[in-house]
């Protein structure tokens, strides 16, 4: 797993003065930069919008856009950002790369982004701008919830994209993922075969829903916790949104910290316990099959080594504890 850092880069807000200006024109009033300076570095793909290239310098910008100059070139003349920790990448080759997404991290900009928030998507597009000096073909396959931490694909070309995102809809993919839920699960394996659609009733959650669509998940218990709450391996057979949250709250046990589909409050849980723990997939160029792993995060070691601890000596019938 590598981890690095981005070199420093700057990031501009547009004012509302700047509403409607030209992207070259906005980078020679707010920089010490030359408008032929300030074109160059466009056309160069070293400006991003909202996290997205532009490599057209007329384009009109709208007052809160986000520009980040790549690199921090030292004739701009305004402070340098600073340096951006990059995702932990967990695989790259030249068709595809995998990133460790940590809990709230956007995939990809959302309604819910705020002024100046950087998504996994933008923070490995500066990533890799800055340290191959080019604006690199990076498009998302899929998505995580914010809340969700995790492995993340990307196609790294034209060419591979459209081979990667059929594999994930025709369930070449196998997506697997470890939660932590609520209670003591009676079984030691379920499939979910309920359909899945947007609860009515509220705007960002869903439920199981006859009318919905096809949902499948496979769960299967790894450890338990003297009754309070389990580890669970659940795989994807269909990919629905909040999919897993979903089947285990319907199941009965609710990922722990998922307050959206009603586990308790726990101390130990600032947000719910679920990761993206591993892909396994065809491998865009070769075919063969890549299988990738993501470590669980920090917040699964309570549970994890509360799950360790050996259970308590059963009584005996008259009334003592047995031995070992």
């Amino acid at each position: 797993m590598i981890r690095s850092s981005t070199p420093a880069s700057v990031r501009l807000v547009v004012p509302p003065e700047h509403d409607g200006a030209r992207l070259d024109l906005f980078l020679a009033a707010a920089t010490a930069l030359s408008r032929r300076t300030a074109r160059a570095l466009v056309a160069a793909g070293g400006v991003l919008r909202n996290g997205e290239s532009l490599r057209v310098q007329s384009r009109s910008l709208v007052a809160g856009d986000a520009i980040d100059v790549l690199g921090a070139p030292a004739e701009l003349g305004v402070p340098v950002r600073p340096t951006i920790p990059a995702p932990a990448i967990l695989f790259e080759d030249a068709w595809l790369v995998v990133v460790d997404k940590p809990a709230g991290v956007l995939s990809q900009p959302a309604e819910s982004s705020t002024a100046g928030e950087l998504t996994i998507e933008q923070q490995l597009l500066l990533f890799l701008a800055a340290r191959d000096g080019r604006r690199p073909f990076l498009r998302l396959v899929h998505r995580l919830d914010r809340s969700t931490s995790g492995a993340v694909l990307f196609a790294r070309s034209q060419e591979t994209l459209p081979r990667l995102a059929e594999a994930w809809r025709s369930g070449q993919v196998d997506r697997r993922y470890l939660a932590v839920v609520a209670g003591d699960p009676a079984f030691d394996a379920l499939e979910v075969d309920r359909p899945i659609g947007r609860d009515p009733d509220h705007q960002w959650r869903f439920r199981v829903d006859p009318a919905g669509r096809p949902a499948r998940t496979s769960i299967r218990i790894l450890a338990r916790h003297a009754g309070r709450s389990a580890l669970v391996e659940c795989r994807l057979l269909t990919g629905r949104t909040h999919q897993v949250r979903v089947h285990l709250a319907a199941a009965g046990h609710p990922v722990v910290g998922d307050r959206l589909y009603g586990a308790p409050f726990h101390p130990c849980a600032a947000r719910p316990l679920l990761h993206a723990a591993g892909l396994e997939l065809p491998h865009p160029k070769s075919g063969q099959r890549l299988r990738i792993a993501s470590p669980l995060p920090a917040e699964f070691g309570p549970f994890i080594e509360a799950q360790r601890e050996p259970p308590p000596a059963a009584p005996t019938s008259d009334g003592g504890l047995a031995g070992p």
